[in-house]
């Protein structure tokens, strides 16, 4: 990660197809392929929400969470 941070100092930030070289991964360019499938999509955005909150570990209460 050396080499990015020195190439690209004083150039400026790399593109995605570069950071995805240098980490070792692939990117298809297809943004539809980094979509989950973690959530029912029958069960309301507030149970989505609430456990989000809860797998954060925030308490129910803090609205900044």
């Amino acid at each position: 990660m050396r080499e990015i941070e020195a190439r690209y100092a004083e150039s400026g930030h790399p593109s995605l197809e570069e950071l995805a070289v240098a980490q070792g991964t692939a990117y298809s360019g297809d943004p539809r392929s980094l979509l989950g499938d973690f959530w029912p999509d029958d069960q309301p955005v507030d149970d989505f929400l609430a456990a989000l909150r809860e797998w954060r570990g925030h308490p129910r209460h803090d609205r900044a969470a």
